[in-house]
């Protein structure tokens, strides 16, 4: 394929997505969008950096994304019980017996926020407190500037990498003042971190900022940490709330899963509220062990990869194990500099691999076990080999465990999408559900609160 003056090859084969992600990872570097565009913002992030500077940074990070860090399901359930306030806001009682239903809410508007929220906390030490802000129409909020900020540079982002090497054409004034916007918010926060110990005590539990930046002492000091920090938000936000939002997008769609999936939580957990601390009970542990909620969300990664198309370079000149000769199934050769692009969201749809119900969202296909070594790469939602998300864990448990307890807050859900007939898509640097209104207007639809 040739797109915007380059040459790139195109593969959906797990053979190849194989060699180019682990058997032959030390042949290819991070695509010319990241390698470029990602730089001038992430800079030393472990999202934007490739080769030494990416190990250094992954052996940095990971740590920090320990079991006993991605566990940390307290934190989250303060913003939880702040998303249900958001959308209760405004409820409804046709009749006794209808029971209550919210208003008209856009649930893709709102887990931004929730992941927003709750990964400062965890990073940063302070929530940014979008969701409150929102409830209470504070405009002003400084976290509300910072959400904005953050939405409007992944926008500008996504469509600068779809320019690939003309990226710098678009935007440039609009991503300056985004940085500006994002670096004082973390500054601040890392003013507030020292002015905390410097009074004896901590903003969390787990002060996960304060040993970044003893990481990062020995190299780029706080600027490598807001480049970090940064890094880590771009990706604690938007993978996790987009995968959120098409797990809800899915259920609205097949009320049959919905329904299975509540009766599994409510047997697990117990109804809403429960007596006991929701955290004491939806652990780590507890949460793998709901077979059909684990279910629904690899489903929904299959279906809806977070990051449909994915891309590397040939560092040297190599070959893939499948594409080339006369009937497309021999090696294939690959000149250095060459893109190879990749798409999960084709690979996860082939029939040839999935069935002929591929494009259809049935949860129980994932109830029997892939036994060969090669159906792992099928599936990869998360990409594979040595540049596996290194936040896979934590997206997986957040978004496992706020499914888990609207489940148990809400016993019904009603579709108001304009559209239900088709898929509708919001691309930035990942992919959400869309409208065809307006992509505030995603995943509409109202929720019926359980009777208590």
């Amino acid at each position: 394929m040739s797109l915007l003056g380059t040459t790139n090859l195109v593969t959906a084969d797990p053979r190849n997505i194989q060699a180019l992600l682990a058997t032959q990872f030390r042949d290819f570097g991070m695509g010319l969008a990241r390698s470029t565009n990602l730089k001038t913002v992430l800079g030393r992030s472990i999202f934007a950096a490739d080769g030494p500077a990416w190990r250094s940074a992954r052996e940095m990070m990971r740590p920090l994304f320990s079991r006993d860090n991605v566990s940390r399901l307290d934190l989250l359930e303060a913003h939880v019980q702040t998303l249900f306030l958001c959308i209760e806001r405004e409820t409804t009682a046709l009749n006794a017996a209808d029971g209550t239903w919210s208003a008209p809410v856009s649930l893709a508007s709102l887990f931004p926020c929730l992941t927003l929220d709750s990964a400062t906390e965890l990073f940063l030490g302070q929530s940014t407190q979008t969701l409150s802000a929102r409830l209470h129409a504070e405009n002003s909020h400084p976290g509300t500037a910072f959400n904005h900020a953050f939405e409007k540079l992944l926008a500008v982002l996504g469509t600068r990498m779809r320019l690939r090497g003309f990226y710098w054409l678009y935007g440039n004034k609009d991503l300056r003042s985004c940085v500006a916007t994002l670096h004082a918010f973390v500054d601040a926060a890392i003013a507030a971190s020292d002015g905390a110990k410097a009074r004896g005590s901590s903003l969390a539990r787990y002060d996960f900022l304060t040993v970044l930046r003893e990481r990062c002492a020995g190299g780029g000091g706080d600027e490598e940490v807001r480049e970090q920090v940064l890094g880590l938000l771009a990706a604690g936000r938007d993978t996790t709330a987009s995968l959120m939002s098409w797990v809800w997008y899915c259920l609205v769609r097949n009320p049959r899963v919905f329904t299975k999936l509540r009766a599994e939580v409510t047997s697990n957990f117990g109804p809403y509220p429960s007596s006991t601390d929701p955290a004491e009970t939806m652990t780590f542990a507890s949460l793998k062990q709901c077979t059909y909620l684990q279910a629904v969300l690899s489903e929904t990664l299959r279906l809806h990869s977070v990051v449909p198309f994915n891309s590397r370079r040939a560092l040297v000149d190599t070959t893939l194990p499948t594409g080339g000769g006369p009937s497309g199934t021999d090696p294939i050769f690959v000149p250095a500099g060459t893109e190879v692009n990749f798409s999960t969201h084709v690979l996860h749809r082939r029939h040839d691999l999935w069935g002929e119900d591929a494009d259809d969202f049935v949860p129980e296909r994932w109830e029997k076990k892939r036994g060969s070594a090669g159906a792992a790469w099928h599936f990869v939602p998360f990409n594979g080999g040595p540049r596996i998300c290194i936040g896979q864990q934590l997206a997986l448990t957040e978004a496992g465990y706020v499914i888990a307890r609207m489940a148990q807050r809400y016993e019904a859900v009603e579709g108001l999408d304009v559209d239900g007939t088709r898929d509708w898509h919001n691309f930035t640097v990942v992919c959400g559900p869309g409208s065809p209104v307006d992509r505030n207007e995603a995943v509409l639809c109202r929720l019926k609160v359980a009777e208590t």
